[in-house]
């Protein structure tokens, strides 16, 4: 009977420390799953971000692109503007010039 009671209680043990090693291993797995899945939502974050940036950079470049074209044509517009009034300005300082000599 107390050899009955002590080979239980060794089966006990034993089950106890079956049910630990498993505990254990799937803890690990756990552990190591969840990293893999950390890891792979990192990547695919940095991806994401990367592709955001990507296209605001594209947008600005195109942005930028509008802008100086729009300026490009402004300052042609102000130098043609300029041009014009530097011509009646001439050809009234050379009807002044002639008729002073007349």
């Amino acid at each position: 009977m107390v050899q009955e009671a002590v080979q239980a209680v060794k089966e006990a043990e034993a089950k106890a420390e079956a049910i630990l090693r498993d505990a254990q291993e799937q803890s690990e797995n756990l552990i190591s799953q969840a990293k893999e899945e950390a890891g792979t939502i990192r990547e695919q974050a940095a991806a994401k971000a990367k592709e955001q940036s990507s296209q605001r950079m594209q947008k600005a470049k195109e942005d930028g692109e509008r802008i100086l074209k729009e300026a490009v044509a402004e300052a042609k517009k102000e130098a043609d503007a300029l041009k014009a009034l530097a011509a009646q300005e001439e050809a009234k300082a050379i009807e002044a010039v002639t008729s002073g000599l007349v």
